[in-house]
């Protein structure tokens, strides 16, 4: 029986590659790392046949052992400051790795300017593989390809991700809330500048798919697409920031978010605090940290992402959803919905 060790199975992204897992493989053993005994009842509640394993990404001893155990390790788990549980699991692994990176990598200045390059995975994959240690992934990336001469390893490093996922604690995208929050501060649209900076984003469920794919490879002891350089970039269309807000303020209008359609052109500075305030925004604020969430948040709705998926294409993979600015009404209700609840729950 193929086993299966699962880093991140809660999450957004993982909660998608999690429920095509047991689609399409209700036979493997799946194992999932989870922080607690309530996530676990929750997951097994979900998926009877899925085995929880408790613990976080500072457990590395069990993180290791667990991957010792199992035929496919995959992480869908943040990267970032966590590269002693990304070593725990590589060291473990005997057989395939498949790592979740982002595309952050390649970013460029937060200044809602056209004026960028497309990257393409397989075209550009010197470069993808040589980035300074400074770009965001880099450090986790490189751990990564360096394991290459002893397990199978592949990197995943989506764009934007859009789309409800399955998830038992994300349904909803990470970058939501940032989202709201901002518009709510302004009570109108916004953009970077002119908001022309164009963003790679892919449906969860299209994401999703890259891993099952990954995952039948592997079965099927099929080498072609593993190695330092199997890294494969998630997005399936590239959106203008301006675009995408302008589909995204009659949603946010609709559900009473904004009091306008119209669109606030500000900084990444001022989208920051509105991001950090919500409601409490005011120009006067105190910015956020440079290293912030609502800072990072910020600097995503001004820079250029523009991706090509060209290696998970010639595997194969082709996205099966529509547009993303299909999506917006189903997260935002969802969001919205799961927000009132927590301040109900908190007024209890």
């Amino acid at each position: 029986m193929t086993q299966i060790f699962f880093i991140g199975g809660t999450g957004h992204i993982g909660g998608a590659v999690l429920q095509k897992l047991v689609e399409n493989h209700p036979d493997a053993s799946v194992i999932v790392l989870v922080r607690d005994d309530r996530k676990a009842q929750r997951l097994v509640f979900k998926y009877p046949q899925v085995k929880p394993l408790i613990g976080d990404l500072q457990s590395f001893d069990l993180i290791e052992a667990a991957s010792l155990e199992a035929d496919i390790v995959i992480n869908t788990a943040p990267d970032i400051t966590h590269d002693k549980a990304i070593e725990s699991a590589i060291n473990g692994s005997k057989c395939y790795y498949i790592h979740t990176s982002g595309a952050s990598i390649i970013w460029d200045e937060p200044e809602g300017s056209r004026e960028a390059r497309t990257w393409d995975d397989v075209a550009d994959i010197q470069e993808l593989t040589t980035m300074e240690l400074n770009k965001t992934h880099s450090v986790t990336d490189k751990l990564v390809r360096k394991a290459a001469a002893y397990v199978n390893v592949a990197i995943i490093s989506p764009g934007f991700v859009g789309g409800m996922s399955p998830s038992i604690e994300h349904p909803t995208p990470i970058t939501t809330p940032g989202i709201v929050l901002t518009a709510r501060a302004f009570k109108t649209g916004f953009l970077i500048a002119q908001g022309e900076n164009e963003h790679a984003w892919i449906h969860v469920e299209d994401l999703a798919n890259m891993y099952l794919l990954l995952v039948e490879k592997a079965l099927a002891s099929d080498q072609s697409c593993w190695g330092e350089e199997a890294y494969y970039f998630g997005a399936a269309e590239n959106i203008t920031f301006s675009d995408a807000m302008h589909s995204l303020a009659p949603v946010l209008l609709k559900h009473g978010v904004i009091d306008s359609t119209k669109m606030q052109s500000v900084d990444a500075m001022v989208a920051a605090k509105a991001s950090m305030y919500g409601d409490s925004y005011t120009e006067e604020v105190v910015p956020p940290a440079a290293d912030s969430w609502a800072m990072h948040i910020a600097i995503l709705f001004g820079i250029n992402m523009r991706l090509r998926a060209t290696g998970m294409t010639k595997l194969g993979w082709k996205p099966q959803k529509g547009p993303i600015v299909g999506t917006f009404d189903e997260v935002l209700s969802s969001f919205l919905r799961a927000e009132r609840e927590a301040t109900d729950k908190d007024k209890a």
